[in-house]
């Protein structure tokens, strides 16, 4: 306890941008608030969802938001699982962008899903352009990660790592009328963790920070001492440890949409959330 104090104490103030067509990394909220950055999120719901449509698409539309951002002096950006790794691999996509990316998924995966994997055997599961691209950004990852000395020991260890995936599409359309909370949906998601349950991974790793709203039905079903899914907290804990040096400041939130944002409208414990007892502001910002 003592040492997470002392990592909380060393949070300094950053404008802090974040990227996303529906409220997938709005989901990062539950930690986020806790810290007193300047948060712009672009929810670029006019092209919602992301995930199915081709990847290529979806990475061209998020390096014209960038250069937007870069406009506005953005410190970091934090992106989708997948679109993070894929430009912190591929710089010069980005140019002098790159440095902006906060990488937050990929510390999380090597210090807890690499680190702590007990075999070597990884589900990744998600959507359509996630796993276009996935297996092979997570290959390219490894070449970054060395085994720990357990690792090593283990004679039935996979090295390089096994990865397993599966599509799952369907409860992004349940949530635009149904909670996370709702039976149905929890239903589902069992439904999904079945197959990797019968296929003996001992990792799990979904590709959308919405799944940390499921931790606790994800952590129930899956025995910790077998298949292991890293919880909400240890993104927070990579978080504490990417902040730099900037200079003391006070929370604040900005909301830019690009269509109708009636998802707010009904989403008011998320809105009490963000706001944090203060006042949001929510701009139109279309870019083309």
């Amino acid at each position: 306890m003592n040492t997470k104090l002392s990592l909380f104490q060393k949070i300094t103030w950053m404008k802090i941008w974040i990227i996303t067509s529906w409220n997938d990394n709005l989901s990062l909220f539950k930690f986020l608030n806790r810290y007193d950055h300047e948060y712009l999120v672009y929810y670029d719901n006019l092209y919602w969802p992301y995930w199915d449509k081709d990847f290529p698409f979806i990475q061209n539309r998020v390096v014209d938001i960038i250069k937007f951002l870069k406009k506005s002096w953005a410190e970091k950006i934090i992106l989708p699982p997948s679109l993070e790794l894929y430009f912190l691999q591929n710089p010069k996509l980005l140019w002098t962008h790159q440095s902006l990316i906060l990488p937050l998924f990929q510390t999380y995966l090597h210090t807890y899903c690499f680190q702590y994997s007990l075999i070597g055997k990884i589900w990744i599961f998600w959507d359509f352009s996630d796993l276009q691209v996935i297996q092979d950004l997570l290959k390219q990852e490894e070449k970054n990660y060395s085994l720990t000395d357990n690792q090593k020991n283990i004679k039935k260890f996979q090295s390089p790592f096994a990865y397993r995936s599966k599509e799952v599409t369907m409860r992004k359309y349940y949530l635009t009328s149904l909670s996370y909370s709702d039976f149905m949906v929890n239903k589902v998601i069992k439904f999904d963790m079945k197959y990797f349950k019968d296929a003996m991974v001992d990792t799990v790793i979904p590709l959308n920070y919405w799944y940390f709203n499921y931790q606790n039905t994800l952590s129930k079903f899956f025995n910790f001492k077998k298949i292991r899914f890293h919880k909400l907290e240890k993104l927070e804990t990579s978080f504490i440890k990417l902040n730099l040096k900037f200079q003391s400041g006070t929370y604040s939130i900005t909301i830019y949409h690009t269509w109708p944002i009636d998802f707010f409208t009904r989403q008011k414990k998320l809105l009490r959330l963000l706001a944090r007892g203060k006042s949001i502001e929510i701009k139109y910002k279309k870019i083309e």
